[in-house]
């Protein structure tokens, strides 16, 4: 199995005809199959098969893999969730892979792969996708650690032709962490404004000051709701660019405004609201049923010992603030 972006980087790289695409990346998906495709030049026609989806019979994927001749086009077939096969239409389907087939032929597995702390490598899960990885060539397409983000970034520069510094590179990790799809976006705009670095940071700044505003929202959101997946995620990544005090003090302003509306029987208080407006502002009363009165005193009391840590103790932010979901969001 190869890393993905080992994969992209190889200027050598020969292209095959049969390719197996596993991990959780979405973006990363799209993005190699392009770069196949690209090489490949077989996109005459294209078949998708879902083996997660009952109604696409097998059969008819066996007939496109068979159908060459000197009159047919080669195609690309696509094969998703192939994890999601019985072991005997594996079987089948695996046995029709030929050598000699023309088409091009990605299969995928879009599950989480495991990962050998020993060894320092990713692993396929499912004994079915394992099979098929002695037959075709193997990509990892799991998202990658934000070490491994800069070397991305490069790569994404050199596909849009655009000259970037290491100051932007650092910047734009800063902003979007390793969401690969806010960040080729992101560069995608930055080729079309300027090759200017003065002109590409303030772009930077601006697309930054945007998507903070965004994620605190989709926060503030998750948090009325008590959609605790979505409060940790967000929470995380606002903590990660910047730092644990600010996001800490946006929660609280949120929960203290649930709590006194709450407290006051639906109403809130105008001192209270001084930071809540918009459609916040309409969501504060409905969340109120989603918090105890002493879930509500209990997360105050949490908030403000983490205040005090903050400013008396060494603490790993990260570690910080999984426990501040833990005891705030996660104690019913």
């Amino acid at each position: 199995m190869i890393k993905a972006l080992q994969f992209l980087s190889n200027k050598n790289q020969s292209f095959s005809n049969n390719y197996l695409l596993v991990g959780d990346n979405d973006f990363l998906y799209l993005f190699i199959k392009n770069q196949i495709v690209k090489k490949s030049q077989k996109k005459d026609e294209t078949f998708v098969f879902d083996c997660a989806d009952k109604s696409d019979p097998l059969d008819q994927l066996i007939n496109v893999l068979g159908s060459q001749d000197l009159f047919s086009n080669d195609k690309l077939i696509i094969i998703k969730n192939i994890n999601k096969l019985n072991k005997k239409s594996s079987e089948i389907l695996l046995n029709n892979f030929d050598s000699d087939i023309s088409h091009q032929i990605i299969c995928i597995d879009n599950n989480f792969l495991s990962y050998d702390y020993k060894s320092k490598s990713n692993s396929i899960r499912s004994a079915i996708t394992n099979e098929f990885s002695k037959k075709l060539d193997v990509i990892d397409i799991s998202t990658p650690f934000e070490s491994e983000m800069k070397h991305w970034i490069h790569l994404f520069a050199h596909e849009l032709n655009l000259k970037i510094s290491e100051n932007y590179a650092q910047k734009i990790i800063e902003i979007f962490g390793n969401n690969f799809s806010e960040i080729y976006n992101e560069m995608s705009k930055s080729s079309l404004v300027s090759s200017n670095e003065k002109d590409l940071l303030n772009s930077l700044e601006k697309s930054g000051n945007t998507h903070k505003e965004k994620q605190l929202w989709e926060l503030n959101y998750a948090i009325c709701d008590r959609r605790v997946d979505a409060i940790f995620e967000n929470g995380l990544s606002i903590m990660k660019q910047y730092g644990l005090s600010y996001v800490i003090n946006s929660m609280f302003i949120v929960l203290e405004a649930i709590f006194i509306t709450k407290k006051n029987n639906g109403t809130l208080i105008e001192a209270s609201s001084k930071s809540i407006r918009g459609n916040l502002l309409k969501r504060i009363r409905p969340a109120t049923n989603n918090y105890k009165l002493y879930e509500l005193e209990h997360a105050i009391n949490i908030f403000a010992q983490t205040d005090i840590k903050l400013k008396t103790q060494k603490i790993i932010d990260e570690t910080e603030f999984t426990n501040i979901i833990n005891g705030v969001f996660r104690d019913e």
